[in-house]
């Protein structure tokens, strides 16, 4: 009787795994910003292309140093509702030096209070979520900490007939044997930020066709199932002395052209000729920025140099990220080029 009943139970999860939460295709966006606010070309954009799901990231994990505890930070702000015609993937971004400074017997401790808290912010917007997603670049002293972490989360998940996924760099794909196989149901391919970024005029560290090059032959062989994420964003690269000292996110080209306080060298690098403020930032005499942007033709080249490498059981197809500055310099078709690749 009692493994009658086991069984039933066994055939139960799986109809949940499989059907209450059944995956499809989906076009999809991440949406990276602390507060959750669409504008009208935001709206247009998703509204337009068919966009099924959103991938939003509600906090990130670090490390309190004072308790050397590990606490959410940075938690996302509601000021719409989210349609309830949006799929919605809850994704947290753990920091990595708070897994290797996170006691092993304490993991299973920060993935019930990391699964509360998501469970808190997506109740408290009437949020259903069929998966949660993870971001951590794990490292090989962290890995341990890390996939502890997955495993208390997907037990946990699939209790409520839910799934996990995490996010998946090129590299851990090409040295899948030394930096592990993470156990969670999913992975997402970041289909970006392959190159080194360096002060120099190096190829574009977010994406590049010869980096990516080295990499996508191993995709074919990666055990688990992949889905998804192309570029399309910017930033710039703030160098002081020859060396980078931060990353100035969602800036483009256009907003150094048109202010005075920066010199243009050429395309895409800037000299700052007097000490200033701009934006919050502080940019002494002689700093550098180099910008990295994406361009829609450079989007659809990542797409188009994947198709044949990505594994047929895609089924999300995501774009980072949603910003109204970045998609004002994408039309509509631009976006459905990439989308229709795998289509």
């Amino acid at each position: 009787m009692n493994r009658y009943r086991l069984k039933i139970t066994i055939a139960f999860i799986t109809i949940l795994l499989t059907n209450a939460c059944k995956h499809e295709t989906h076009r999809s966006f991440y949406y990276w910003k602390s507060v959750y606010h669409l504008s009208q070309s935001e709206r247009k954009c998703l509204e337009e292309l068919n966009i099924s799901k959103l991938y939003i990231r509600f906090f990130d994990v670090d490390l309190d140093e004072p308790s050397g505890k590990a606490v959410p930070i940075a938690k996302i702000r509601f000021a719409d509702n989210v349609l309830s015609s949006y799929k919605v993937v809850p994704v947290v971004y753990i920091v990595n030096k708070t897994l290797q400074k996170s006691k092993y017997q304490d993991i299973t401790d920060l993935a019930i209070k990391i699964l509360t808290q998501v469970e808190n912010i997506a109740s408290s917007k009437n949020i259903a979520f069929c998966e949660l997603q993870m971001d951590c670049d794990w490292s090989d002293n962290t890995h341990s900490n890390y996939f502890a972490l997955l495993e208390v989360l997907k037990t946990k998940l699939h209790e409520q007939g839910k799934i996990l996924s995490a996010t998946i760099r090129l590299h851990q794909v090409k040295y899948k044997n030394i930096t592990g196989l993470p156990p969670v149901d999913r992975g997402m391919l970041m289909y970006y930020n392959m190159g080194k970024i360096s002060p120099d005029a190096s190829p574009n560290s977010v994406f590049n066709t010869t980096d990516a090059a080295k990499y996508i032959d191993y995709l074919p062989d990666y055990p688990l199932p992949l889905d998804v994420a192309l570029p399309a964003f910017s930033w710039g690269i703030h160098v002081r002395n020859g060396k980078v000292i931060e990353l100035l996110n969602s800036m483009n080209s256009s907003d150094f052209e048109n202010n005075a306080n920066f010199t243009q060298v050429d395309s895409s690098t800037f000299t700052i000729p007097k000490s200033f403020f701009f934006r919050g930032f502080y940019f002494m005499k002689n700093d550098v920025v180099k910008v990295e942007e994406i361009t829609p033709a450079q989007c659809n080249t990542a797409a188009q140099q994947l198709k044949s490498k990505l594994p047929k059981h895609a089924e999300s197809i995501a774009i980072f990220h949603l910003d109204s500055l970045i998609i004002s310099h994408y039309e509509k078709q631009d976006f459905e080029k990439v989308f229709s690749t795998y289509h």
